[in-house]
């Protein structure tokens, strides 16, 4: 279908057309190969450092700190112009004696990295919330995502009390929301699935009495 399209533009857009349709395929296959080399070299790139819940009246709260140590290749596709997307992810679990703990809920935070060059700036769409952040600066861009303080998670009115609670949370790229460019195909992998390893931590004793 492109190529009936450029047999009736003319010859100048017809150029331009292959010219950009060229570029932006190579930009692909180079970011899709270029991780595998350079996250061997750098390690891991998300660390999840602290990680703990607050009480409010029946609202549990979410404080957590990520260390973000962004590949270059990752650089590279922001400033190229692609939205690369983050997430940082809880698991709550409720544990049972005789059988195997219980997933209670699995709670996501996405966030949305790119540049508008138009502006100049970094911008940090914060999906959940709706809102979006500007920056003048790729690295603060990234710091903003490093940590969230007191973001509520969930109500636990419904939740039952027998059990003991404990969770779990990790940050990661957003594999299934990335870009149709850096999506992997029969043609070649991805290597953009880097992801945290998981942080265990301890749950503040629920209690609707509890509440602070």
């Amino acid at each position: 279908m492109f190529l009936a399209i450029v047999q009736y533009a003319s010859p100048g857009l017809s150029h331009r057309l292959y010219a950009s349709v060229s570029r932006l395929l190579v930009l692909s296959i180079w970011l899709l190969v270029l991780p595998s080399a350079i996250v061997a070299a750098e390690g891991e790139p998300f660390e999840v450092q602290t990680a703990s819940f607050s009480l409010e009246d029946s609202l549990l709260k979410l404080d957590l700190e990520v260390n973000i140590d962004l590949p270059e290749f990752i650089g590279i596709a922001v400033n190229q112009g692609l939205a690369v997307p983050f997430m940082f992810e809880v698991e709550i679990f409720a544990s049972r004696n005789y059988w195997v703990d219980k997933k209670i809920v699995t709670v996501k935070q996405a966030y949305l990295l790119h540049f508008l060059p138009m502006l100049s700036s970094y911008v940090v769409n914060d999906i959940n919330a709706g809102k979006r952040h500007y920056f003048d600066s790729l690295d603060e861009a990234v710091e903003h995502m490093e940590a969230v303080f007191n973001y509520p998670m969930l109500d636990i009115g419904n939740f039952d009390f027998d059990h003991e609670f404990y969770a779990r949370a990790r940050f990661r790229i957003d594999h299934e929301a990335l870009p149709l460019p850096l999506k992997p195909s029969f043609f070649w992998p991805s290597d953009w699935d880097e992801r945290s390893k998981w942080f265990s931590f301890e749950m503040v004793p629920l209690s609707l009495d509890n509440k602070g």
